[in-house]
Formats: C-alpha cells, sequence, structure tokens
C-alpha cells in the first residue's frame, strides 16, 4: 500500500481501493494525486454529476480503473477484487489503523473489541450486514440491535428524508457482550454531565479496544483540533488580564472594564490572522485560548454573524460556568511574529 503523511499542494489526492467483500474492507490501497478535477470526473460520468468537488465515493468497472490508471500515471492491479475510488482523508494521518471499515476483520482477529452500525431507516439493513450475521451465526459474534422511532422534534426532518428513526447493530467478539451497555451508560452519563469530552472519548476508546497509546494520540489530536472539549475559541487579554488568568490557574477569563469582549474561533494554522487579532486591541499583551460548547457559543448575541463576536462583559462569569479545560497563551504581543 503506498502511503503518504499529506496531499502534495497544488493537486487532489484520491486513493484507489481493492475491496474484499467477504472482509468488508479494502486489502490493497494506492495514491494518486490529479491535477485537474475535471478529468476525473469525465471519467466518472454522470454519476459524478451532483458532486463538484468529487468527495463521495465511485465504484469503478474495468473501463474505468484502465482510464484512470492511463490519464493519472496509476499502477494498480486489483485482480478480481472490485475496486473504489475515493478523496484522501484527514483520518489517514493516524499512525494507527482505524477501525472504521475494518470492522468485521479486526472483530474476528480479536483487535476490535466493539463494533456500532448505525443509519436511519427504512432500509432496516445496514451495506455488509449479511457478512456479520453470518460470524454470528456461526457463534463467533455476539449481536445486538437497537431501534429508536422517530422523536416528535425531528418528525418534519425526517419525514423529508422518508426515513422512521434511527437503527443501530452492535457486534462483539463472543464474551465481550459487557461492553455494549457499558458503552450506553458512557453515552447516558455524557448526556448528564454537561456533553461530550475527552473523558468520555477515551472510554469509549478503551471499549472498542484500542491501546492507550492510540488512544493518547487520539485523544491529544482532537484537542489540538479542539474535538471532544467543545468550540475552541480565542480573546485578546490585558497584562492584568493574563497575570489574572495565570493567578487563577488558567481555570477562567478575567473580568474586563470594557463593555464586550471580543471572541473569535481558533485556527492554530492561521498565525497571522490569529496574530492580527490580537494586535487590534492595542491594549493586549497576549493571546489566550479557551473551549466551551457550541450551545454556549451559539446564545451569544451577535453569534448569527461571522466572528468576531463580541460577549458583554457580564457574561463572562457563564462562560468561565462552561470552560472545558484549562485557558492556553497561544501568542504573546512582545514575541517575534
Amino acid at each position: 500500500m503506498e502511503a503518504t503523511d499529506s496531499p502534495q499542494p497544488g493537486s487532489h489526492p484520491f486513493m484507489l481501493e481493492a475491496i474484499d467483500r467477504d472482509q468488508r474492507c479494502a486489502v490493497l490501497e494506492t495514491l494518486f494525486h490529479v491535477p485537474d478535477l475535471d478529468k476525473l470526473r469525465a471519467i466518472l460520468g454522470a454519476e459524478a454529476d451532483d458532486d463538484p468537488e468529487l468527495r463521495g465515493h465511485y465504484m469503478l468497472d474495468k473501463d474505468d480503473l484502465a482510464a484512470v490508471a492511463a490519464e493519472f500515471g496509476v499502477r494498480f492491479d486489483p485482480g478480481r477484487l472490485e475496486v473504489g475510488l475515493f478523496r484522501w482523508r484527514q483520518l489517514r494521518r493516524v499512525p494507527y489503523l482505524v477501525h472504521t471499515g475494518y470492522e468485521l476483520p479486526l472483530l474476528l482477529e480479536g483487535r476490535k473489541k466493539l463494533a456500532r452500525m448505525g443509519r436511519p431507516y427504512p432500509p432496516m439493513v445496514f451495506d455488509g450486514e449479511d457478512r456479520f450475521d453470518h460470524w454470528v451465526a456461526q457463534g463467533v459474534l455476539h449481536r445486538e440491535e437497537v431501534v429508536e422511532p422517530i422523536e416528535p422534534a425531528m418528525t418534519k426532518w425526517l419525514a423529508d428524508k422518508k426515513w422512521l428513526g434511527h437503527r443501530t447493530v452492535y457486534y462483539t467478539p463472543q464474551g465481550e457482550e459487557w461492553r455494549i451497555p457499558a458503552l450506553k451508560l458512557v453515552w447516558e452519563a455524557s448526556g448528564k454531565s454537561g456533553g461530550w469530552n475527552e473523558h468520555f472519548e477515551r472510554l469509549e476508546g478503551m471499549l472498542f479496544g484500542y491501546e492507550d497509546w492510540q488512544n493518547d494520540w487520539w485523544i491529544n489530536e482532537g484537542l489540538q483540533g479542539g474535538g471532544f472539549g467543545g468550540a475552541r475559541l480565542c480573546c485578546a487579554v490585558t497584562p492584568a488580564g493574563l497575570a489574572w488568568i495565570e493567578a487563577a490557574g488558567f481555570r477562567a477569563l478575567p473580568p474586563i472594564e470594557k463593555l464586550t469582549l471580543a471572541v473569535t474561533t481558533y485556527d492554530a494554522t492561521a498565525e497571522a490572522d490569529m496574530r492580527a487579532f490580537m494586535l487590534d486591541d492595542p491594549e493586549s499583551a497576549a493571546l489566550v485560548c479557551f473551549n466551551v460548547f457550541g450551545g454556549v457559543v451559539s446564545s451569544l448575541p451577535d453569534h448569527g454573524s461571522s466572528p468576531p463576536w463580541h460577549v458583554p462583559s457580564h457574561r463572562i462569569p457563564e462562560l468561565n460556568r462552561h470552560l472545558r479545560r484549562a485557558i492556553m497563551i497561544v501568542a504573546r504581543r512582545d514575541a517575534q511574529p
């Protein structure tokens, strides 16, 4: 399998995969680069008409594969296996095999302890369910199905989709079925504890069967990207405000004398933009980053507009009550740009 940490600049990275239908997973993959999406769209034909960025998953016949190979210089021999095509995803950066898409073989090997396959219904089946149930009939896997009818608040939206509710099928190796009620308890506890966070994420990862170092990597990446802990925001603080945060153990934003506090979404990859936001306030000493759940952000007075948003000073204690973890100093005015 050809691998890469990131796509090449100025190109559109795509993957070809050969799919083993018995195992319900890819067994051979290669990455290639598409300079011009229109050339690939011409090969895919009418199936791609409603997908301008080609972000769907496409099954290729022999002629399609030959055309892709000739146009983009790809070497790929799937033998008699079916061939799929899709865009390279950031998930490929993970330094271990993520279980998604490999549930069945990993369950059978004992490397995955729990799989959850969920989707709206109808249909009352997910793709490849028969292969999972084959091993249930053989006594190798345990199966549990949960069907949740449509909720009244979602009636119109789901009716437009012709869906009646949500169906989830859980699988574990025999003897590991205790993990299913444990996972349900984790989800129930998160709902009663302010929402999902990195601690619940770790518990879920342990129940799925990931190793400690894998959970460590996943959670660290999620926290850096703003996941698990809610929306990632930032604001500028004065020297006095910075001292106040430090004295508070980085667990609270400082009170301010101004009527409002300007906050915006934090993007670690947009260093120049973040520094410019900090420098907009002539009294600022530093830029600090903090996390709150999305529901708090959506309640801000001008959240319907593009950031920055202006939080009334009397609502800063409300933000502090909903901080998900320690505040971080991400830039200082006196540091070199």
